[in-house]
């Protein structure tokens, strides 16, 4: 039906439809400027949020599955804000870089505190980043944790005999053995990061100057907003086959990774 719907122009309530063929399609690489903007950003902040979410998850989960007691409270701490939907995350992010900053630049005079951080496109971009690495550490923490849990022991055990160090068993030993989970968290990062909309839709709104403005959070304005449903659906289609590619490579390779582990 999507398939279907992306030929015409539609408003998504008419009944009358008008047959464009492709039309739609031309416009969104030739005559849609906003949407290659958000193509461009939702890139840009893939790329930043997958490296950083699944390097701070790795280093955390490396540093807890190695305490010799579990560390219950330690693991609670970064998992918590997981539990919390990103709407409600998005609110409390909202005031604490709102009035929160603002509080705390009338008490220590740090000029930190009194940037614009959301009406700046290049700072808003990082509050959104922050915002949503700090909300789904705990996620991939706990995989990373699982995998690092069925190394076996006496693999690890051998290689310190022989005089590895620890960052040589970590690079040459645990890394590869946990290939599947690693393999998970990049693509459910990488998915998370293409359909990003909760954020946009509840913090920014697409600014700064549509600095902001994700693919996701731009079919809906299309569709919703600018009543061509049509339209949205013909762009949803070519976002539908742009992940499909993307996440299929991301696959082959993590999987390729693991057959060599």
């Amino acid at each position: 039906m999507n398939l279907y719907y992306s030929v015409f122009k539609w408003n998504g309530i008419s009944k009358d439809m008008t047959f464009v063929g492709f039309d739609n399609f031309k416009k969104i690489f030739t005559n849609d400027p906003l949407f290659i903007k958000s193509a461009m950003f939702t890139l840009k902040y893939s790329v930043f949020y997958v490296i950083i979410v699944n390097i701070i998850s790795l280093a955390v989960a490396l540093k807890l599955a190695k305490q010799k007691k579990k560390n219950s409270l330690g693991r609670a701490f970064y998992y918590v804000p997981y539990l919390i939907s990103l709407t409600a995350i998005s609110l409390i992010w909202k005031f604490i870089f709102g009035p929160g900053f603002e509080a705390l630049f009338d008490m220590t005079g740090w000029q930190f505190f009194n940037w614009s951080w959301v009406g700046t496109p290049k700072l808003a971009f990082y509050v959104v980043v922050i915002m949503t690495v700090w909300q789904n550490i705990g996620f991939y923490m706990v995989t990373y944790i699982a995998g690092i849990i069925g190394v076996p022991v006496d693999v690890l055990e051998a290689a310190r005999i022989d005089g590895a160090s620890k960052g040589m068993v970590t690079k040459k030993i645990t890394l590869p053995l946990i290939m599947p989970s690693i393999s998970i968290c990049l693509f459910t990062s990488l998915t998370f990061a293409f359909k990003l909309f909760d954020v946009i839709m509840v913090f920014t709104k697409g600014g700064p100057a549509n600095s902001t403005i994700s693919v996701a959070y731009n079919i809906y304005k299309e569709a919703f907003t600018n009543s061509s449903y049509g339209l949205a659906t013909a762009k949803s289609l070519v976002f539908f086959i742009a992940v499909l590619v993307v996440t299929v490579i991301q696959m082959r390779v993590t999987k390729s990774k693991e057959v060599e582990a």
